[in-house]
């Protein structure tokens, strides 16, 4: 097997990259410390326990594999279509998923794809020079942005062609700031491709990291994902049973405490001048006394409210019912099939949740503030069909004015569902950054 020359920025690292290998074992080894102020990095370091060992005796069976290395949920998503399609070819070589958080592998081990999910070893410089290698991977492939210094200099100087695919780069981002912004050039020149999602995320790439490598449009491959599985699925019985309720649905998905505090205060009155709105309040966890209290917070605003669960049991019980609180997982894609508005959480924490299911159905979308983890919001705001919103009056205004109006309703709904079908494509032009990388291993 062939490997590709060593790139300059591999062979000598700038300052940047010198001081943070330097300081790295240094900050790895300070990480237990860091665990008692944060539970996911504390069940992050539990499930590394043993890792090292775990990984070493998998490299029998990983030999020249390709290796998916992915942050959380969302990466994960956007690696599983590039997965699926290297599967169909004959001789594909082993394929192994490493994963960041906990989140992101307990949601790989129910969905497995490849031939090993596990952790990634901290970013150690010996570590990671040591699993490469024990695997000796034929391509390396970044998923959205999770790009570990270490790992990328250990598969450069072994000649192992490392790849970003549906990456980003967000307006603000900490890449970009003066005390990274050289550091991360000298990492992506290490890169033999980087493909982006978005015109911008390139313009951002070449023009303000001012990295040399090969940067292209490839393409949100996690959009094409929603796109099949809305054109796979059909609406169900909770689609159904939801739209029997009549008049207009606002889907209120994923929410958090701060989302719901953004929305808890102005149903009533939202539900004043709208009498025959129906509202489906989906937390993101629904937890028994999460819900106990959502609902002792709606009935003192004398809203009623009814569990979906009991709705789907009894659909004659809906007469009367404001709000339908979800009580159940795995069901808000169909959920957002029978509405009319969404709104998607988790803005006011760490990022929004995924607007593109809602937005795939013909929805206008609302969302707190916090859209930088989701290129696709921000294509929605800037084309008029998406809308942050920042407080409760705000949240009244705006779903007031869009359900008085249908037809404009609609029309940004168009707007939104092209936003995600202009999308479609990115896996195919992903996989061909791929099968050029393998041919020249």
């Amino acid at each position: 097997m062939t490997r590709r020359t060593v790139p300059p920025s591999a062979a000598s690292p700038g300052v940047g990259l010198r001081l943070y290998q330097s300081l790295s074992p240094t900050l790895c080894g300070f990480l237990p410390v860091a665990a008692s102020f944060s539970r996911k990095l504390a069940d992050g370091i539990d499930g590394r326990q043993g890792l090292m060992d775990r990984l070493t005796s998998a490299a029998d069976r990983l030999q020249d594999c390709i290796w998916f290395h992915v942050s959380s949920v969302g990466e994960y998503e956007q690696a599983r279509p590039l997965i699926t399609a290297l599967r169909e070819f004959p001789g594909t070589p082993p394929i192994a998923v490493t994963h960041f958080s906990p989140s992101g592998y307990e949601y790989a081990l129910k969905r497995p794809c490849a031939d090993l999910h596990d952790y990634l070893p901290f970013d150690h410089p010996a570590e990671m020079e040591r699993l490469l290698n024990s695997w000796r991977p034929r391509i390396l492939i970044f998923v959205k942005f999770d790009c570990w210094p270490n790992l990328v200099l250990a598969a450069s100087r072994q000649g192992v062609p490392v790849t970003l695919l549906a990456g980003s780069l967000q307006p603000g981002s900490a890449r970009l700031l003066p005390v990274a912004r050289r550091l991360f050039r000298d990492v992506f020149n290490c890169f033999a491709h980087v493909g982006v999602c978005t015109p911008d995320d390139e313009l951002r790439f070449r023009q303000e990291l001012r990295v040399e490598c090969p940067v292209t449009v490839t393409g949100d491959t996690r959009v094409e994902q929603v796109i099949l599985r809305y054109e796979e699925a059909r609406a169900g019985s909770t689609a159904a049973t939801l739209k029997a309720m009549g008049g207009p649905l606002l889907i209120l998905g994923s929410t958090w405490p701060p989302d719901e505090k953004l929305w808890l205060p102005i149903l009533p009155e939202l539900l004043e001048r709208h009498p025959g709105l129906r509202v489906v309040l989906t937390p993101h966890e629904p937890l028994p006394e999460r819900l106990a209290r959502l609902e002792r917070s709606l009935a003192a605003s004398q809203v009623n409210t009814i569990r979906l669960s009991r709705l789907l049991a009894e659909p004659d019980q809906a007469k009367g019912a404001q709000v339908v609180i979800t009580d159940s997982i795995g069901v808000l894609a169909e959920i957002y099939r029978a509405g009319d508005l969404a709104y998607v959480g988790g803005s006011f924490t760490t990022g929004v949740h995924n607007t593109m299911e809602p937005a795939v159905t013909g929805m206008p979308v609302l969302f707190g503030p916090v859209i930088r983890n989701a290129e696709e919001a921000g294509e929605l705001v800037r084309r008029g069909a998406g809308f942050v919103l920042e407080h409760p009056g705000q949240a009244l205004d705006v779903a007031s004015g869009l359900l008085a109006d249908p037809e404009r309703m609609r029309q940004l709904g168009d707007i939104a569902r092209q936003v995600v079908l202009e999308q479609r494509g990115a896996t195919v032009r992903s996989m061909d950054v791929i099968k050029e990388l393998l041919d020249k291993t």
